[in-house]
């Protein structure tokens, strides 16, 4: 019914937008060009900068002033592959450490950084990589470290 509502006269004035964590089983028809032109992927964290960044993003929310420049100490406990959903709980734990104890902020990152382990299993992690590029309909959208003949290295 969908790919039948896609090719309908709303065709061209229509704008639809698609989200799933498993766009392998979503049916070819639906994903051909012309009723799905552009694919983004959504990539955990390719750099410990952009782990450190959506974490002090996450913290700020909620109130938390995380400076800059203190990711060159926290650099070595920062994780690479960091998607939304496990910053988020790294962050609410280190919201609730700092709201709940008598710990600088310097010493909840540290210690929260160091116990951190990630929830989705490695060759879960490499699959949803591997399948998020070779979804993507350009590589402009896919990290670096992700391009490299479709993660072998993972």
């Amino acid at each position: 019914m969908l790919a039948e509502e896609m090719g309908n006269s709303n065709r061209g004035s229509v704008i639809w937008i698609l989200a799933s964590s498993r766009p392998d089983l979503i049916e070819v028809d639906l994903k051909r060009p012309g009723r799905v032109d552009v694919e983004i992927p959504l990539f955990p964290t390719s750099t410990k900068r952009e782990g450190f960044d959506l974490l002090r993003m996450l913290l700020k929310k909620r109130g938390i002033d995380l400076p800059g420049d203190s990711f060159m100490g926290l650099e070595p406990f920062v994780p690479l592959l960091l998607t939304p959903g496990a910053a988020e709980a790294v962050a609410v734990k280190i919201y609730r450490l700092v709201r709940t104890s008598s710990m600088k902020l310097d010493d909840v990152m540290l210690s929260s950084l160091r116990e951190y382990q990630n929830p989705v299993a490695s060759d879960v992690m490499k699959f949803q990589i591997r399948l998020a590029v070779g979804e993507a309909s350009d590589l402009e959208f896919v990290p670096a470290l992700f391009r490299l003949a479709a993660t072998p290295a993972l």
